[in-house]
């Protein structure tokens, strides 16, 4: 598999095309406790990879989601106080859902089992210490 930037203008407006697309689903995800963020930014890096390095750059570079990106880059894993701070922000979501809706019961028990899975998939993401050094910022425009 190539796994290079395209030159084909009709390939390169798709995978860009693509990552805005996965850029909106990690917006929408950092809000929505059962849309995952970090899935998304890291399949928007690689399609802006194939598409576009200038948009890959920038997206690197990026205040909210640079920094999470080039952790996952330089050491494959999340740094313990965005884990914390992810786990509590989708606790909180979920039980202010169940006191102010009044979903069916088989409803409350689908979205628990939703959540359940996001919050292992979330846990079981090596975490690094959040003194450990940054990710150096190599990405260049």
């Amino acid at each position: 598999m190539d796994l290079r930037p395209t030159n084909d203008p009709i390939r390169s407006f798709l995978y860009v095309a693509g990552g805005w697309l996965c850029v909106g689903l990690a917006v929408v995800g950092a809000v929505l406790p059962l849309l995952p963020t970090t899935p998304f930014l890291l399949l928007a890096s690689w399609c802006f990879y194939r598409g576009s390095p200038r948009i890959h750059a920038w997206l690197h570079r990026s205040k909210w989601f640079g920094p999470t990106l080039d952790d996952w880059d330089h050491y494959h894993g999340i740094r313990r106080s965005m884990k914390y701070r992810t786990v509590m922000l989708v606790s909180a979501v979920v039980l202010g859902s169940f006191v102010i809706n009044s979903l069916p019961w088989w409803m409350q028990y689908l979205l628990l089992g939703l959540v359940a899975c996001g919050l292992y998939t979330i846990l079981k993401i090596p975490t690094l210490p959040d003194d450990a050094p940054r990710a150096p910022r190599t990405l260049v425009e």
